[in-house]
């Protein structure tokens, strides 16, 4: 299933029609899509394509060898044998190509964990070769850290040399149709809330079952891999995790500010920002300020959040009660789904969804296009979305209930927004679960 991903091709391709070499580093969690885009992007072209394997690195250079000497019309090629990767590459930059070879090794920090020197190695050839020749280079990983510190990082051996770059997200709401086409829209958001947009999830969903059971069948049975993800994505870019999973149970939990969230770990607030600043970078947390500060990076009024709604749902619900679902009783926890679930959860995934719908087609809600859209609040207050440019200032409350009194939301709305000093044209507007379900 490939779906969307129409802006990632159209720069892949762009670089494939280049007059020159092209360098591209795609990178992004597991599950995101990178391998089913790369696929897509080379399925007619001629191309090398290495799946990286924390085995053993001779053996992966042999299976490179044999990709690489079927494009050689040299007699004694398919007997060649290569000592190390950097063979292999000069004798690739040498060859005679009737069109650009796109060379892929996917899951390349298996290949530096197995050579910690692999990244100078090539960055050398590349140097010297490659960038020469007629070859498209892409280099994919699902270790952030380590995508970083090898090819992204100012002091990297790779720095300096892509030509692009892809940082692969998970998919937005709109495409959530295009995988679970039969669910309902009070089933998309629930959806939505729980298993997230990485497309791996989505395509795991069974349609014909109620969402519910989809959550006990594919995340909180043990023998599930849902139910070891949250683990596993953290475990691969953090050796000691200990701290770090507290951190985001807790934040997981509602606690937000590094106040609560070090209270509710009897920790002193300054042994959390190097956690926070460490989750921040690997971009499974990220820290929101009032839409309205003037200086960001100064203000005191910083709040912490799970990007990945999986990731929230599954420390709230999986991490947290797994002495439960270790032993089997899945019931404990889907009684708490089913208290708590819309409130904690679907709510909140409305506000995001209100946003993203707002930056995408502003002027379906709105009469002027936004240069900013966000969450306000400050000691007392707080205000779901406020989206404003030059004239002009719109504050947003997004309710995910029934039967609404949008007058009356309005009027508390209008009451709180008198906080907020500016000289803008003011609108109000109140978005709501009915909204959304009548919406097309």
């Amino acid at each position: 299933m490939f779906i969307n991903r129409t802006e990632e091709l159209r720069v892949l391709e762009s670089e494939y029609a280049s007059a020159h070499s092209a360098f591209s580093v795609i990178y992004g969690r597991r599950r995101v899509g990178k391998t089913a885009l790369i696929s897509k992007y080379i399925e007619n072209k001629p191309h090398i394509y290495l799946y990286a394997t924390e085995g053993n690195l001779s053996l992966q250079l042999e299976n490179f060898t044999k990709e690489l000497t079927k494009l050689s019309d040299l007699s004694y090629a398919k007997n060649i044998k290569f000592e190390n990767f950097e063979e292999a590459f000069e004798f690739l930059a040498n060859l005679k190509l009737s069109s650009k070879l796109v060379v892929t090794i996917d899951e390349y920090q298996n290949l530096c964990h197995l050579d910690n020197a692999f990244s100078s190695k090539l960055q050398r050839v590349w140097d010297l070769y490659l960038s020469r020749a007629n070859i498209h280079l892409i280099l994919c990983g699902s270790v952030l850290s380590m995508m970083h510190s090898e090819v992204l990082a100012y002091n990297a051996p790779l720095y300096g040399r892509r030509t692009t770059n892809i940082h692969l997200k998970s998919v937005r709401f709109r495409y959530l149709t295009d995988f679970v086409p039969r669910l309902g829209k009070l089933e998309l958001m629930e959806l939505y809330a729980s298993f997230g947009t990485i497309p791996k999830y989505l395509q795991m969903v069974d349609q014909s079952k109620s969402l519910l059971a989809n959550i006990e069948e594919y995340i909180l049975n043990k023998n599930s891999y849902l139910y070891s993800e949250g683990m596993f994505l953290l475990k691969q870019e953090i050796n000691d995790v200990g701290s770090y999973f507290a951190i985001l149970e807790s934040i997981s939990k509602g606690n937000t500010k590094v106040g609560d969230i070090s209270s509710s770990l009897g920790l002193h607030s300054s042994h959390l920002p190097r956690y926070l600043a460490k989750l921040i970078e690997l971009d499974i947390v990220q820290k929101e300020v009032p839409i309205t500060e003037t200086n960001p990076l100064k203000s005191k009024l910083g709040r912490y959040r799970i990007k990945d709604k999986f990731l929230n749902f599954w420390f709230y619900y999986v991490y947290k009660n797994m002495s439960y679902l270790e032993l089997g009783q899945t019931q404990t926890v889907i009684d708490e789904i089913k208290m708590n679930f819309n409130d904690r959860f679907v709510s909140f995934a409305y506000e995001d969804y209100c946003q993203e719908e707002i930056l995408q087609e502003p002027l379906k809600y709105l009469s002027f296009v936004p240069k900013r859209v966000g969450r306000w609040w400050n000691n007392q207050e707080e205000i779901d979305i406020v989206a404003m440019d030059d004239e002009n200032i719109c504050f947003i409350e997004c309710k995910w209930q029934n039967k609404v009194d949008k007058e009356k939301v309005e009027q508390a709305l209008k009451q709180k927004s008198k906080i907020i000093k500016h000289d803008k044209k003011e609108h109000f507007l109140v978005m709501t679960k009915e909204d959304y379900l009548k919406s097309i």
